[in-house]
């Protein structure tokens, strides 16, 4: 069997593109090419070398071989799922990501209700090597009541119940 030779940029071609025998390089290139409407420019008066190592310095001059060796534009399709198109979202979805949106509002708000101010809390410490004694546990759930109940009075619905409800 023998190896096809890209007749634009003479890298190993993978079969006949567009209506010429091209390498997966090119074939990306003049489709992206014609797609896109590109208009390249030469800077060298249009006779630059189109070689697997330089088909990258001048577009206008490898856009130009893929023509002259007879890739012909009419033969790219339409693209039929692009990466990256953007669909419009349904109303469900949007009314999905609506109920998101407020319940990361609402957390956020809640986020920020929490008190970091321990000032009212004596912090204490017993030594790493006994056991908790039932005083120190008492001192811990009073010092998760009092941040509690400082947390509590932060949220403005909480203020405004009764005192017996408090």
């Amino acid at each position: 069997m023998v190896e096809e030779i890209c007749h634009i940029c003479d890298d190993r071609a993978t079969g006949k593109h567009y209506g010429a025998i091209s390498c997966d390089g090119c074939k990306g290139f003049f489709r992206r090419s014609i797609r896109k409407r590109h208009n390249y420019v030469c800077r060298f008066n249009k006779c630059c070398d189109v070689t697997k190592n330089q088909r990258n310095a001048c577009r206008s001059c490898r856009l130009q071989k893929c023509i002259e060796v007879g890739m012909k534009s009419n033969a790219i399709q339409n693209e039929r799922d692009a990466i990256g198109k953007r669909r419009k979202p349904e109303a469900e979805t949007e009314e999905l990501l609506d109920g998101l949106l407020k319940s990361e509002k609402l957390c956020q708000q809640l986020r920020s209700s929490v008190s970091y101010d321990c000032g009212k809390v004596k912090t204490w410490r017993i030594e790493d090597d006994r056991r908790a004694t039932l005083d120190d546990v008492g001192k811990s759930i009073h010092q998760q009541l009092v941040l509690l109940v400082e947390w509590a009075k932060s949220l403005p619905q909480f203020t405004r119940l009764s005192m017996d409800d408090q």
